[in-house]
């Protein structure tokens, strides 16, 4: 991701939403979930350790009973062309209509030790236990949930056009050409979600509806204080997504560092295991699930 630092960051508030039962959310699964990923280091797209990756993701999601599949797709890049590929999981609902669920998986190149467990490791492992508890409901929902794993996210030439966020770019471009662009309810990205000091900064070009929507799921799980408005435009996953008209919405704490307010983890050797935590996952999922919660129960629409 790329930002784009525009002004000062304030608080958020919100209030009370309605309710819709899950298991509770388990930040130690999340955690083993970035462990059993990162030892696919490093994972940058094109390389065996991404398509190692990819397959890893889609066996986890098989296993839990979520229909899966993974799309695989060439791209040019400022290096020429490339091969990606995302990963689909499905839960189908009562209607036609979905919400996604987003991630990517894949490191940022030539960095020397680079584990990538914050980023894209920490919201890898948040979206596959969030597919586990939602698919254990054996219940569908209102509308169905659909997990894209994204690869390719990391731009290599300062995200140039046509540089990073291939694998969102290129779901975006399905949906429109195949017409289910107006099937989708909403997009939740998750990004750089593990830090031990955990303080979301959501940035400025996220859709002021679900940003609404968050603040309440953040209210009603006691976990108001971790998340921050910026007004800042990071170029993220979520973006090819606003661009078709979708309400997006990026979950992302761009300040991992190694002291409050600072960034120096990011893309570094420093984003390792030690440096996130189970209970920082455990405060994402808890957060996503009730934001799911309520668009299920409000039937989002912007």
């Amino acid at each position: 991701m790329r930002l784009l630092l525009l002004a000062m960051t304030v608080s958020l508030v919100g209030c009370q939403p309605k309710q819709t039962d899950f298991e509770m959310f388990d930040g130690q699964r999340a955690y083993a979930e970035v462990e059993a990923l990162v030892r696919f280091t490093p994972r940058d797209a094109g390389t065996p350790g991404g398509r190692q990756a990819a397959e890893h993701i889609l066996s986890r999601l098989e296993s839990i009973g979520v229909q899966a599949e993974i799309d695989t797709f060439v791209d040019s890049t400022p290096e020429g062309d490339k091969t990606f590929r995302n990963v689909i999981g499905r839960i189908p609902g009562k209607t036609e209509k979905w919400i996604i669920l987003g991630s990517h998986f894949d490191t940022m190149p030539g960095i020397e030790n680079f584990q990538g467990a914050n980023d894209s490791g920490s919201s890898t492992g948040v979206l596959i236990e969030l597919a586990r508890i939602i698919d254990a409901t054996g219940t569908p929902p209102d509308i169905g949930i659909i997990f894209a794993f994204f690869d390719g996210e990391e731009g290599i030439a300062g995200y140039i056009p046509g540089d990073g966020l291939h694998g969102s770019r290129h779901m975006a471009r399905q949906l429109v050409e195949s017409g289910q662009r107006k099937d989708i309810e909403a997009m939740i990205l998750l990004d750089m979600v593990g830090d031990k000091d955990l303080n979301f900064t959501i940035p400025y070009n996220s859709s002021k509806e679900m940003v609404k929507e968050l603040l309440q799921a953040a209210h009603a799980t006691g976990h108001r204080d971790r998340f921050s408005l910026t007004r800042s435009i990071i170029t993220d996953d979520h973006v090819p997504f606003l661009k078709i008209g979708i309400p997006a919405i990026d979950l992302i704490d761009f300040r991992f560092g190694s002291e409050p307010g600072l960034n120096d983890h990011w893309h570094t050797e420093a984003d390792h295991l030690e440096n996130i935590s189970a209970e920082s996952l455990e405060i994402t999922g808890k957060v996503v699930l009730q934001l799911v919660r309520q668009l299920l129960k409000n039937q989002y629409t912007d």
